[in-house]
């Protein structure tokens, strides 16, 4: 069965370093989900476009392309039907202008769930950069995970994934939202994040408020594989994976949920066969 990382920065249109990418997604049997868009605080990735283009092109077999949505002073709804139109399969938010649940984004997210595409926020730690002279910015703030209470109350429909699980800042606030919204997920993207948490600590994290132990492990289900690797850094996507999988074996997760973290609910979403090539 191959695998989904919902959570990989197209950071460099370089061919060779696409390829090194594409190669290492073959090689792991996983599908890889592309973000890159414009305005990532002091710097750009590969526009949108590009990405498509990519990601139905020559890597088509291991590439998805997700849109990113520019969530700054003004907000165009309609440029997600514009990208559900195009086939993207889903969208990415991060840097806002405002606070995720600000009223001038919730068109954006309303057009999102009408067209059936995830969404994957970046939540917590965020470094400076040079844009924050210019902008003056309250970026933390902004992208707090409480943020998306709001959103995913207003639309229940909406498969929304909270990257970095808030990271160390906001961790545990992070994942009791996951475990009261249905349609709240989260991964474990990054160093900060993956790397970051042990077994006792993401057993913790995801065990039900009442009792000790769940030997269902459904709140565990909430998770979703994200690597946040780049095109300049294709070995993150087998390190997240063995990092992911030891943390399911000291945990204990059952196979099938297992299955669900490393893209089968994403999978599910986004209308993808896992188990087809």
């Amino acid at each position: 069965m191959r695998r989904l990382d919902f959570h990989i920065h197209f950071n460099s249109d370089d061919p060779k370093l696409m390829d090194g990418l594409a190669a290492a997604c073959r090689e792991q049997r996983t599908w890889a989900c592309m973000s890159g868009g414009l305005r990532y605080g002091g710097h750009d990735m590969v526009p949108n476009e590009q990405v498509l283009a990519f990601c139905k092109g020559k890597y088509s077999d291991c590439f998805l392309p997700l849109a990113k949505v520019d969530l700054w002073d003004k907000a165009d709804a309609d440029q997600v039907y514009r990208f559900a139109d195009a086939g993207f399969k889903g969208l990415k938010c991060i840097y806002p202008y405002y606070e995720y649940d600000h009223d001038l984004y919730m068109p954006v997210y309303e057009a999102a769930e009408k067209c059936g595409l995830p969404v994957l926020f970046h939540t917590g730690n965020y470094r400076p950069s040079t844009s924050d002279l210019e902008y003056r910015r309250p970026m933390l703030k902004n992208m707090n995970p409480l943020n998306l209470d709001r959103i995913a109350r207003s639309f229940q429909n909406l498969h929304m994934v909270m990257a970095h699980l808030g990271t160390s800042i906001w961790r545990h606030e992070a994942a009791e939202y996951v475990k009261i919204h249905a349609n709240l997920y989260a991964d474990l993207a990054g160093c900060g994040a993956w790397q970051g948490v042990s077994a006792d600590d993401l057993t913790e994290l995801m065990r039900p408020e009442i009792q000790r132990i769940d030997s269902t492990y459904e709140n565990f289900g909430k998770l979703v594989f994200g690597s946040d690797a780049y095109v300049t850094h294709p070995w993150i996507v087998a390190n997240a994976q063995r990092h992911y999988d030891a943390l399911c074996d000291m945990t204990g997760v059952p196979d099938e949920i297992r299955k669900r973290i490393m893209g089968g609910t994403v999978a599910g979403w986004m209308g993808i066969r896992l188990d087809e090539d």
